[in-house]
């Protein structure tokens, strides 16, 4: 495919992508009344594991090579395991709609740490959008509701944020030479090993809970796991990178979306704000304006493979 191919924006994958993501906020509020946090994650993984296991005995998936092992685990835990079990638990008391604008300061950590670990230099344009995104975030936090229950759950859906980033980083190696799909897999095989000793108290939560809820666990791993990486390939495969990123800032606005729909929750106006700071210093600290150069065509690539985190977001 040449880069003149890839200049079409695909609508309808993205679109699919920014609901799906933006749904498991929803969907995590929707099961929290008969389901503990830990519980949420590990149906979350394991339904995710279930649904990808054929692939791994068709070979659509391949071998985690031993070498990779170590580095494939600290992705899962921190990607999965944290980031999923802190969320769940800061929705216990902050809406999903602002707890996804919580999480989309998770760039801005991504920057942190490359400036700590990788010598990654932002320049004062990334700066400049580091300290708004920042601002933006604290404002959520601090005025996500009254009472300490909700500043707590805004800290920890925060955490959420940095334990994302953090995976993102230990991913980015690992998608040299694993597809995204295998990336999901065995973060998520991981990912579910430390809660697995919760097995028994999570059957009998299944047993005791409304079915609707146990619906929302599933949806989170069938639609906002599985089902989200199928439709982010698409959008990966149909144009660049960089517009397919435009679908990170639109699952905040999803989020709020089906937020206020199903559960009838409005955030403030202070926290809708912080929200928009959050978003406009992301896009500040992480779009770059591209160099210009004569189009040339370029090898057709994998769309999974791209290097871009996947599968972890929500």
């Amino acid at each position: 495919m040449t880069s003149a191919q890839r200049t079409g924006i695909p609508w309808a994958p993205m679109a699919a992508t920014a609901l799906l993501w933006g749904s498991a906020f929803t969907a995590i509020q929707v099961a929290l009344p008969d389901y503990s946090p830990a519980a949420i994650a590990l149906l979350r993984m394991a339904t995710t594991v279930a649904l990808l296991l054929p692939c791994l005995f068709l070979g659509r998936i391949g071998r985690l090579r031993r070498a990779d092992a170590l580095r494939m685990a600290a992705f899962g835990l921190t990607g999965m395991t944290a980031y999923q079990v802190l969320l769940c638990a800061g929705e216990q008391s902050v809406d999903a709609g602002t707890a996804a604008m919580l999480i989309a300061a998770s760039p801005v950590f991504t920057t942190v740490l490359g400036m700590a670990f990788l010598g990654d230099r932002p320049g004062r344009r990334g700066l400049a959008g580091l300290a708004v995104a920042l601002t933006g975030a604290l404002t959520v936090a601090v005025t996500s509701g009254g009472g300490s229950g909700s500043l707590t759950g805004a800290l920890m859906v925060l955490g959420a944020a940095a334990t994302q980033a953090t995976s993102f980083a230990l991913q980015k190696p690992l998608l040299k030479k694993y597809s995204g799909a295998e990336c999901v897999f065995y973060g998520s095989l991981f990912g579910m090993l430390p809660l697995l000793a919760l097995a028994p108290g999570t059957v009998g939560q299944i047993a005791a809970a409304d079915g609707h809820r146990t619906l929302a666990v599933l949806w989170l791993g069938v639609g906002c796991t599985a089902l989200a990486f199928w439709t982010w390939s698409r959008t990966l495969g149909a144009t660049t990178a960089s517009t397919a990123s435009l679908v990170l800032y639109a699952v905040p606005v999803a989020a709020l979306l089906l937020d206020a729909v199903f559960l009838g929750n409005l955030p403030s106006l202070n926290a809708a704000g912080g929200g928009l700071l959050v978003l406009a210093g992301v896009a500040v600290a992480t779009v770059r304006k591209a160099a210009p150069r004569a189009a040339e065509p370029v090898a057709e690539r994998d769309p999974v493979a791209e290097r871009k985190p996947v599968g972890s977001r929500r």
